[in-house]
């Protein structure tokens, strides 16, 4: 549950609170936090998540899971203002060891179709297309 106050305190704190839908109210985001958190408890019980943290700064977000063949990147994410340092390719490396250390064949996630930076990065990362959906794209890579 902490990881999830702490993901959503990283998101809130982004931007100066810009992405968040509601603003700096601090009412609304008390009411909106916890059924966020227990959502994100259900939604995430059986994956591991891990913060990317910069002398002691916490920088992005990771969760992954496993599936048979494949470790699959449930969320991805870089704070603004350490975007476009390589610290995604970094995590995305890491993860690719785990999944081989992990006996895994795949390395596999989803982007939006119009988020054209991440699915640039992923491209470079040797991900290719698996499947297309309505609003995404299955990636995957050979680890």
């Amino acid at each position: 549950m902490l990881f999830n106050l702490y993901d959503f305190r990283f998101f809130n704190a982004s931007e100066n609170g810009s992405a968040m839908p509601f603003g700096n109210s601090k009412l609304l985001a008390t009411l909106v936090v916890i059924p966020y958190i227990l959502a994100c408890e259900a939604i995430f019980l059986r994956r591991q998540r891990y913060f990317i943290k910069i002398k002691n700064h916490v920088v992005g977000v990771l969760i992954l899971y496993e599936k048979p063949e494949t470790l699959r990147v449930s969320e991805l994410a870089v704070a603004p203002e350490y975007r476009r340092r390589g610290i995604a390719k970094q995590i995305l490396n890491s993860s690719a060891r785990v999944a081989k250390e992990r006996g895994k064949r795949w390395l596999e996630l989803t982007v939006l179709k119009k988020n054209f930076p991440a699915r640039r990065l992923y491209q470079k990362s040797g991900f290719f297309n698996k499947e297309e959906r309505r609003w995404s794209l299955v990636l995957r890579k050979k680890v």
